[in-house]
């Protein structure tokens, strides 16, 4: 779920804009909150979580706060997980559920750049 949300943030965050977040780590949460399993164990992502990654993709794509946030939200969620996310399932979760980012994203993505 917090690798999810991170792959989400790292996404959000490559687009420019300047602004005040307006995302809460709440809603980061609830869209990728199916994806724990994946992230977790592998395999193939659920329909609800791909859903939720796309969700937050389109939240915050014209907010680079909104992205920063989502990011760090993200990243705190992952931190609850440890060493049972795998890393394989973290970097893969965008292209797996139709999102290109144009970029790999990792547990150690720094959200200020």
């Amino acid at each position: 779920m917090a690798v999810n949300v991170l792959a989400m943030a790292c996404l959000l965050m490559m687009l420019p804009n300047l602004g005040d977040a307006a995302i809460s780590c709440s809603t980061v949460t609830n869209d990728i909150g199916g994806c724990a399993t994946y992230l977790v164990n592998g395999g193939s992502p659920s329909g609800a979580c791909c859903s939720g990654v796309k969700s937050l993709y389109g939240s915050t794509v014209s907010s680079r706060a909104d992205r920063i946030t989502a990011c760090n939200c993200i990243k705190s969620l992952a931190s609850n997980f440890g060493s049972s996310l795998k890393s394989s399932s973290v970097s893969g979760l965008p292209k797996a559920c139709g999102v290109n980012l144009g970029y790999t994203i990792s547990l150690s993505t720094n959200c200020a750049s």
